[in-house]
């Protein structure tokens, strides 16, 4: 009730007859830095809008989304939940990243009064009830990209970004919050596909926040500089998270690898050889089908062409019900041949350095070899 209640009242100012911003109004780009859950690794953008002639402080925020929505979690997981502009008043909004120690920052726009309320106009049409909702997509349309592209279309004439072209993929860009996430980052780079290693227009830049930021900072319309200088709203205390290499995922799965060959080996036990190569066989075949659905049945960028599925192959599933019989079908010792095969594919990728695939997974890849090798001549 207490958000609802929060929620009208930062509607008022919109729905009173005083629509038209004064001489004392001004239009800032807020920025908030990354945080530590999954969803705000990659921060955060929104506009703010003041004029105190009017009592206004509104942050106007396309990065919401209703729990409530029909299907919610289904439609999250094609990609199709729809997202929509949100306005609430400033110091809920800014107390909102205090308590998650999130940095925040500010540019104001260095608009004329009619550039103010072209945009401000914009903004208002944009959160009429038949136009607020959009399909998110993370790379091409989020909370950046809409405050980016709204003010280019409000603009008296084109921006000028000046934003220096680094020559970097998606994956580069990307991996820069992922530093401190390494398994989140072995996750990413197993799930989306090749084309995350496209190399990123300096305008595609934008739809990261900080990279926002720094596109408002350099500028120019109509020969001026579009925004001023950044201003700290809020400084959150310096992060203490540490990653440590004995904790990354390469190391983790060498480790259990080595181990896990080395027991079977060791031990040469066929109950042994069949549990692992049940649990491996199972759960690769299982990300495999997860990754054709996000491929072949979402809404979501740069999951195909996906070379991971030549290791997390759905057909490994095939293979469950034969690793308890003493001879193999034809056709599936003809499988473990042709994955064999697949997987020195894999390998051969990732050791010239083509980004195909992530580094970390190589262990997994030589572990599917391993007992393919195992399974096709313990069965005959």
């Amino acid at each position: 009730m207490k958000k609802l209640i929060a929620f009208l009242f930062a509607l008022l100012p919109l729905l009173s007859p005083a629509q038209t911003l004064t001489g004392d109004a001004r239009i800032s780009l807020i920025t908030c830095s990354s945080g530590n859950e999954l969803y705000s690794l990659f921060g955060h953008s929104a506009l703010r809008v003041q004029d105190k002639t009017n009592g206004m402080d509104l942050v106007f925020n396309y990065g919401t989304f209703d729990f409530n929505t029909k299907n919610f979690y289904l439609k999250y997981a094609q990609g199709l939940l729809p997202f929509q502009l949100s306005v609430t008043q400033f110091p809920y909004f800014i107390n909102a990243y205090i308590h998650e120690n999130r940095s925040v920052f500010s540019q104001e726009l260095l608009l004329d009064s009619v550039g103010k309320q072209q945009l401000f106009n914009a903004l208002k049409e944009n959160f009429k009830p038949a136009n607020r909702t959009y399909l998110y997509n993370f790379l091409y349309d989020n909370c950046s990209t809409r405050i980016r592209d709204i003010i280019q279309s409000s603009a008296s004439d084109t921006i000028n970004w000046n934003i220096h072209n680094d020559e970097k993929t998606f994956w580069n860009l990307l991996d820069e919050y992922l530093v401190l996430s390494p398994w989140v980052k072995w996750g990413i780079h197993t799930i989306l596909g090749q084309s995350g290693n496209k190399q990123a227009t300096t305008y595609e830049y934008m739809f990261l926040p900080d990279y926002l930021m720094q596109g408002f900072g350099k500028a120019e319309l109509n020969g001026k500089p579009l925004a001023g200088k950044v201003k700290t709203l809020y400084l959150a205390p310096k992060s203490t998270l540490q990653n440590h290499w004995y904790t990354s995922p390469l190391f983790v799965f060498s480790i259990i690898v080595a181990l896990i060959i080395f027991l079977i080996i060791h031990y040469k036990s066929r109950k042994l050889e069949i549990g692992i190569s049940f649990v491996m066989f199972l759960a690769s075949g299982l990300l495999g089908c997860l990754l054709i659905f996000l491929g072949y049945f979402t809404e979501h960028p740069m999951t195909l062409p996906n070379f991971n599925l030549l290791w997390a192959n759905p057909l490994n599933l095939a293979v469950l019900p034969f690793l308890f019989r003493k001879h193999l079908h034809r056709y599936i010792s003809f499988y473990l041949i042709v994955y064999a095969l697949l997987l020195l594919i894999c390998v051969s990728q990732l050791l010239i350095s083509l980004p195909a695939m992530p580094l970390a997974s190589i262990p997994i890849i030589c572990l599917m070899f391993f007992l393919s090798y195992v399974i096709k001549n313990n069965a005959q």
